[in-house]
């Protein structure tokens, strides 16, 4: 390949008591801050679905308290505690598609400002208009998937919490 011919040469010249640079040193150097950065993000973007996955336990715990009673009554009616727990299941999951759609609209804008900013500034230059972001659809659908995932295994506790109410306790509560 071209990249192994260029290291080939570059280690001749080097061997010959001269000092030598390619491109292909620079790309190594690239590619090491890109690894980096991509690190950098996935710390980030780990931290956020923590802080996020305990958003969604601690909103459905509160529904929990907040709808005792109305729980309750839907066990004193003969609701199985898994029609409970299938209750919040689903709002846990309706929360992360909410939440997957609006995440991905957001990122979407944001895509669309950085390619407007840098459109704006290379027609100062008198250079061409580029696309900077691009995010395929199969992408879109992931990252949806994934989010409305994250949060049913978010609402796995609070929904078997809520299935596990005394319906005697939960009409008494107030």
């Amino acid at each position: 390949s071209g990249a192994s011919k260029v290291k080939d040469a570059e280690d001749a010249i080097k061997q010959m008591g001269f000092a030598a640079y390619s491109l292909l040193d620079a790309s190594n150097g690239l590619n090491l801050v890109f690894r980096v950065f991509d690190m950098f993000l996935a710390i980030f973007g780990s931290l956020a679905l923590v802080v996020a996955s305990l958003g969604i336990v601690n909103t459905l715990v509160m529904a929990i308290l907040e709808r005792r009673r109305e729980i309750g009554i839907l066990k004193a009616l003969g609701a199985a505690d898994r029609d409970v727990k299938m209750l919040f299941f689903v709002e846990a999951g309706a929360m992360g598609l909410v939440g997957g759609v609006l995440g991905v609209l957001i990122g979407w804008l944001i895509g669309r400002a950085i390619n407007f900013g840098t459109n704006v500034y290379l027609a100062r230059q008198a250079l061409p208009a580029i696309s900077v972001t691009a995010v395929p659809w199969w992408m879109v659908g992931l990252a949806i998937t994934f989010s409305i995932l994250v949060s049913l295994v978010a609402g796995m506790y609070p929904a078997s919490r809520a299935a596990r109410l005394d319906p005697v306790q939960a009409l008494r509560y107030e």
